[in-house]
């Protein structure tokens, strides 16, 4: 038996760390998130959140550490 999705929130930057795009996406867990927001393909940096939590800061396709 499967959980359900979590939604997970996108944000997407300009240079000036302005929000350029926000997406929904659901996502089994954290990794999952990730994977998914990678494929988006957005090529700027962007935020992967679940609800108030950060879940990964994304430059391009690279997470940061």
């Amino acid at each position: 038996m499967s959980s359900s999705p979590t939604v997970y929130r996108i944000y997407a930057f300009d240079a000036a760390r302005r929000i350029v795009s926000a997406d929904w996406l659901k996502a089994q867990d954290d990794a999952d998130a990730v994977a998914k927001a990678e494929a988006f393909g957005l090529g700027a940096k962007c935020e992967v959140w679940d609800g108030k939590r950060l879940v990964a800061k994304l430059e391009g396709s690279r997470m940061q550490a």
